[in-house]
């Protein structure tokens, strides 16, 4: 069985390469490859990542059913095969995919970006699964906040020190927040910018302490690539879109994973807010009706 890529993230080879499964999930994949790099395999519901292969994965089709882990991997003529899975995945096919949060620009001073951001604001109050990270680790977040107002990169090391690998799971809250954080700052202005390409490189040495998963993500965060759905957020804050698009927007990043998807969105709206030296109001705005059904949560991938 033959499947076609839909998408290849930031990252991903554009040459041969080899390696082996890491970890399988039921509609995601891990691979470690040889250069010591990893790259995700993903079933199109999940959405386009950075350093990830989506591809046109049937509905129903279990990767946990065709691939073990530890199972070889490689990329060979645009044709990626896994030995022992009965499928390969056509490369050709999929079209280069990036977050482009670096051509966005934050204008706090539009009213349509406010209320955007109030209205996600208020969003992730209401679901309430960052409210545990900002618990546990608000004197930190402040820290960053302050870092980032002042442009110091010496004094955000050791709040990004402590929020690497804080948390449960593959995808720390720590990390999740922190990756929310560095979209905010590649999106809002090129001072912020500047910032976090001065944060890159840190944040990613510091990575190699976290899960494994997590480290890929952090990595592509350094260098300016987040999910679909975080961007996503992003543009619509910066474009001011209105109320019932930004919450679908919002509802669909919090559905990722238990909390990593709020985590994410915590670290964007606080990023946001720094980089706009509090000119954006910081307490959400309620909306007059429902704006967006939940949406169903997925996996983390």
């Amino acid at each position: 069985m033959r499947l076609a890529a839909l998408a290849t993230g930031a990252g991903v080879p554009i040459v041969d390469f080899a390696g082996r499964i890491a970890e399988v999930h039921t509609r995601a994949a891990l691979l470690a490859l040889a250069d010591g790099k990893s790259v995700m395999l993903v079933a199109p519901e999940l959405g386009r990542f950075p350093r990830a292969i989506t591809f046109d994965a049937p509905e129903g089709l279990s990767l946990r059913a065709l691939i073990a882990p530890g199972a070889a991997v490689a990329a060979r003529g645009a044709v990626l095969r896994v030995v022992g899975a009965v499928f390969t995945i056509d490369l050709r096919a999929g079209l280069p995919w990036r977050s482009n949060l670096k051509g966005l620009r934050l204008d706090p001073g539009r009213n349509a970006v406010v209320r955007a951001y109030c209205t996600a604001r208020a969003a992730l109050d209401a679901d309430g699964r960052s409210d545990r990270l900002r618990h546990t680790a608000g004197a930190t977040l402040d820290s960053m906040t302050e870092a980032t107002r002042r442009r110091d990169v010496t004094a955000a090391e050791p709040a990004i020190s402590r929020l690497i690998g804080l948390g449960e799971g593959r995808t720390p809250a720590g990390d999740d927040y922190l990756v929310g954080y560095l979209a905010a700052l590649w999106a809002c202005s090129d001072a912020s910018r500047s910032f976090a390409a001065k944060l890159g490189p840190l944040l990613a040495a510091l990575a190699v302490q976290t899960e494994p998963l997590s480290r890929l993500y952090l990595e592509a965060a350094a260098a300016g690539e987040v999910s679909e759905r975080i961007a996503a957020v992003a543009a619509g804050i910066i474009a001011g879109i209105d109320d019932a698009a930004i919450a679908c927007a919002v509802a669909a990043a919090l559905a990722v994973g238990h909390s990593s998807g709020a985590a994410a969105v915590l670290g964007l709206l606080q990023g946001c807010a720094a980089c706009a030296e509090c000119r954006l109001t910081p307490a959400p705005m309620r909306p007059s009706r429902p704006l967006c059904p939940p949406a169903a949560r997925s996996a983390r991938h």
